[in-house]
């Protein structure tokens, strides 16, 4: 019999931040140019007028809220915005291709989603690449709220959908790729596509990216529930408030209220529509995972720069399928997966924007 597991967090002002004020840091942190806590106030902290517009416009960007001045106004501060005026949405609910910085000169960035659709992993890789370089986050469509949601169940499927929307957002202008994780996938197949398709791709980067090519068949569900539920708390930096649940005693319903949880704060753990979100992410999470099972890759003739953690062994799949220039570098750091671009954002992107090669 299943043993349920509960959240640790307290809806309290000392608790960790959940993943929802987590993001909302790093807007504030970008646009402020300086650290602040959930606790400052915005405007004493040196947010003019001009800082807020551009501030409430990428809260409204990323999250999918609706904000404006005065709520800023009477709501200073990140604990005073997420207890008052925060919707149980954490992804646009109306776009894929969200935009996650202003406009600059260099040619823009486009962040894959990895296994959890959502792009907000990329957080600080957009805060120190995106002072003078457009950045843009393509999330999985199945965590938009209205509209056809219907997304293909393989890679090759996705990567049509995605061709679709980048060609939508850029037509012919250029851009480059940056896939973490499942994203390395997805952006193995845009390479494959690019050139048929006319779209203006310039040079792609994988972090951390796994092929599963000796795969046997679909991932245990069980296996995959908490796989879901530790990758959402993993991301949301709140891993040390939550029990440990083994995948055999770990039920749906438990999973959900952990994960909405750690995206919006314990007091949204049985919130109907912050649950209904974390089942959106759960399903964008099973199709990239079945999507990644039976994917079968055909060579590609992709010029590739991998920045790879120190247990990735898939590089030789890599290796097996990239018919170009692929620069491999293992990375030093304990660190794996989506957590790298937390972790060590700024070697990264040393290394990407060497790669990029722009002035």
């Amino acid at each position: 019999m299943s043993t349920r597991q509960t959240p640790l967090l307290e809806p309290v002002a000392t608790s960790e931040p959940s993943l929802v004020q987590q993001i909302l840091l790093d807007i504030w942190r970008t646009t402020l140019d300086r650290d602040v806590t959930v606790t400052d106030d915005f405007f004493e902290s040196g947010g003019a007028s001009l800082l807020a517009l551009v501030t409430i416009e990428q809260i409204n960007q990323r999250l999918g809220w609706s904000l404006n001045m005065g709520d800023l106004l009477r709501f200073r501060t990140i604990e005073g915005l997420t207890s008052n005026k925060a919707q149980p949405q954490a992804a646009n609910g109306e776009r894929a291709v969200i935009r996650m910085s202003n406009q600059g000169s260099r040619t823009p960035i486009v962040f894959l989603h990895p296994g959890t659709g959502m792009v907000d992993g990329y957080a600080r890789l957009v805060r120190l690449m995106g002072a003078d370089r457009g950045c843009y986050g393509l999330q999985s469509p199945l965590l938009m709220t209205g509209g056809n949601r219907a997304v293909p169940d393989t890679m090759e499927g996705i990567a049509e959908l995605y061709a679709d929307l980048l060609e939508d957002e850029f037509g012919e202008d250029e851009f480059h790729l940056v896939g973490s994780c499942a994203g390395g996938a997805i952006a193995l197949e845009l390479v494959r596509l690019a050139e048929e398709r006319g779209l203006g791709l310039r040079r792609t980067v994988v972090i951390d990216g796994y092929l599963d090519v000796r795969s046997t068949g679909e991932p245990d569900p069980q296996e995959l529930l908490a796989q879901y539920r530790d990758d959402i708390i993993r991301l949301s930096g709140t891993s040390g408030v939550f029990q440990e649940a083994k995948p055999d005693d770990l039920d749906e319903h438990t999973a959900i209220r952990d994960v909405s949880a750690a995206i919006f704060g314990a007091a949204k753990a049985d919130d109907g529509a912050a649950n209904a979100f974390a089942r959106r992410i759960y399903e964008a999470y099973r199709l990239i995972a079945r999507a990644l099972t039976v994917y079968r890759p055909e060579p590609v003739d992709a010029d590739l720069l991998m920045l790879l953690a120190k247990d990735n062994f898939t590089l030789g799949d890599w290796r097996s399928v990239v018919r170009g220039e692929l620069t491999a570098e293992v990375m030093d750091s304990d660190s794996y997966g989506m957590n790298l671009c937390l972790t060590d954002a700024e070697t990264l992107v040393a290394r990407i924007e060497d790669f990029l090669g722009e002035e």
